[in-house]
Formats: C-alpha cells, structure tokens, sequence
C-alpha cells in the first residue's frame, strides 16, 4: 500500500481501555490516530491511519493489494513476520491494523514505507541522544526528575517516539521523557514531538 497522508488529527484521542490494563489486540474500529501496541511477549501491532480517496477500491480488493505487499516483504525474511490482521475503511480514511514479529521488523517496515518514527535502540545510542534529558518516573506520584544516566539501561527496552503516536505497551512504562503519560501501559506523543518510553522487558 503506498503511503498516504495521516488523517487530519483531532483533539481529543481514544484510548483503547480506559482502565490501566491491556486488551490482546488492537481493533481498526477502536483507534482514531495512529497507535502503536509492543506486546508482552515481544511481538506487536501497529494500526495505520491515513487518508484514503480511491473510491473504485472496495475492501476486498484493499486487503487484496495489501496482503499482496506484505507477501513480497515477507519474502526478505524467509518468514511471515508480518500480516494484516484487520482493517476498516470508512469515509475518506483507512485503518489498517498490521501485527508483527518483533520490534526489528516493525522498524524495518516503518522505514519501508518511508516512516522513521519510532526507533527501539540501546541504552548506550540513547544516553548519546538524550545525555541531558530529565525523565520521570511513571509509577511515582512525586514530581522527581531523574538523569538519563539513571534510568536508560539494557536491563529495559527502550523506545524513540517522533508524534503524533499513541504508543501502548503489555509490559509497564517504568520512565519517560517528553509525552504525555495516560496510564502505565498507555503514552501519547503529540504532532512534532519526540519522547523516549522506557519499559520493561
């Protein structure tokens, strides 16, 4: 599917649970903007939501061209790391919900489609990155800030967010820098910001 424009952003976001607890997947119905879900057992999903015009495609034939692309990228890896899981067609936009193997080839793909992002890297490129960036700590009801140096270790994942990105995950969100912190499995980033979600394994 070639890239589109992301819809128009609205104000206010839908959170896929309103209680801090995780569904086991994310439906196209359920999510407005862009959302990405790590899973606790280290696969994921991704809900893609763009703009969509071409009225002579139905859905079947959507998920058809979709399916299509996915089966070439899944030829690189010898595997099939990646499917399309659900989608939803609605007015002039699309949601497509695409679950992945593993955080590798969700970036590989993001890339692929010409999106950079989120990034998932080590703690030694992020202390590089963000050496001077004061995180807080999700569970903590204080407002105490923490070093990078504190908190960016091997010992969590770590992810790299450039918004708009709802950014949810089955583990605990443990630090973040930047964003907006819902619950700790759920983190919003808003259109043109960058956070860093610190999580754990």
């Amino acid at each position: 599917m070639k890239k589109k424009s992301l819809l128009a952003i609205a104000a206010a976001v839908i959170i896929l649970s309103s209680c801090d607890s995780m569904p086991k997947e994310i439906k196209a119905g359920d999510v407005s903007v862009e959302t990405l879900y790590m899973r606790a057992d280290g696969s994921g999903q991704v809900a893609y939501v763009e703009d969509f015009t071409e009225k002579y495609f139905n859905i079947e034939e959507l998920k058809g061209y979709i399916a299509a692309e996915l089966i070439s990228y899944n030829k690189q890896y010898g595997d099939k790391v990646i499917e399309l899981s659900d989608i939803e067609l609605k007015n002039s936009g699309v949601t497509a919900v695409l679950t992945f193997k593993d955080e590798k080839v969700y970036a590989d793909f993001n890339k692929a489609r010409g999106d950079n992002n989120v990034k998932f890297p080590k703690a030694a490129e992020a202390l590089t990155e963000f050496a001077d960036a004061l995180f807080k700590e999700a569970d903590s009801k204080e407002d105490i800030n923490k070093k990078a140096s504190e908190v960016l270790s091997d010992d969590y994942n770590i992810a790299v967010v450039n918004g708009f990105l709802n950014f949810q995950t089955g583990k605990k969100i443990k630090y973040y820098y930047g964003g907006t912190l819902i619950d700790t499995h759920h983190f919003r980033v808003d259109e043109g910001k960058t956070a860093v979600v610190v999580y754990s394994k």
